[in-house]
C-alpha cells in the first residue's frame, strides 16, 4: 500500500531545516552542532550529510527556504504585471517577510558571525540578497524590453529600489523599537519608496 503526503526524504529533509532554524537561533551558528540538530530533528548525522554538505550549506538552505515561503524566488513572481502593480505587490510582500521575527533573527545571526566566519555572510547574500535583487532586476529587464520603464542598468536598479523601499521599516526592526517612531506609517514609506523608484525610471514622452 503507498503512504500518502511528502516523500520519507522530503520529511526528513523539512525536520531538519526545521530543527536547524531553532539552534541557529537561540544558540548562534557557532555554538550549534550538527549533533544538536540531528537530535533534535530525530534523523542521525548521516542523514543530514545525505541532505546537505555541511552546516554553513544548511544555513544557506535555511535561508533559501525562508525566501521560497516568502514567494519573492523568481518563479513565484509574475512578470507580466504592470511596473505600478509587480513594484508595489512586490514592495509590500518584501517589507512583510523581512520584518518577520524568523528573518530578522537570521540577519542579526549572519551578522554577528559573518566577522568570524566570512563564509555565513557569503551565503546570506547569495541565499537571500541576491536571490531577490536577481528576481528584481529580471522584472525590469522584461518592463525596460516593453517599453514600460527606462532602466539601462537593471541590476543597479533592483538594488536601489531594494535598498529605498526596505530602509526606515527594516531599521526599526532590527533595532527592536517597540513602536514606529514617525508620523507617516510604513506603508506610507514604503509606497512613497515605490513612487520615487517608478517616477525615476518613467518613459518620457
Amino acid at each position: 500500500m503507498k503512504t500518502r503526503g511528502r516523500p520519507k526524504s522530503d520529511q526528513k529533509r523539512r525536520q531538519i531545516l526545521g530543527a536547524a532554524v531553532e539552534h541557529f537561533l537561540t544558540e548562534g551558528y557557532g555554538a550549534t552542532s550538527l549533533d544538536a540538530i540531528a537530535k533534535t530533528a530525530g534523523v542521525s548525522k548521516q542523514t543530514i550529510y545525505s541532505h546537505f554538505e555541511g552546516k554553513s550549506a544548511l544555513l544557506e538552505e535555511c535561508i533559501q527556504d525562508r525566501c521560497r515561503k516568502g514567494i519573492l524566488a523568481a518563479e513565484a513572481l509574475d512578470f507580466n504585471e504592470s511596473p505600478e502593480q509587480f513594484l508595489h505587490s512586490f514592495a509590500a510582500r518584501f517589507i512583510e517577510i523581512l520584518c518577520d521575527s524568523d528573518p530578522i533573527n537570521l540577519w542579526r545571526l549572519c551578522a554577528a558571525e559573518c566577522e568570524r566566519n566570512r563564509e555565513i555572510g557569503e551565503a546570506y547574500f547569495n541565499s537571500g540578497p541576491r536571490v531577490v535583487m536577481e528576481a528584481v532586476a529580471h522584472y525590469l529587464t522584461l518592463a525596460d524590453e516593453r517599453g514600460e520603464l527606462v532602466v539601462p542598468d537593471p541590476t543597479l536598479a533592483a538594488a536601489q529600489f531594494l535598498f529605498i523601499v526596505k530602509g526606515l521599516p527594516v531599521d526599526t526592526q532590527m533595532l527592536n523599537l517597540k513602536r514606529w517612531p514617525y508620523s507617516f506609517s510604513a506603508q506610507e514609506y514604503t509606497e512613497a519608496s515605490v513612487k520615487l523608484f517608478l517616477n525615476a525610471h518613467r518613459v518620457c514622452g
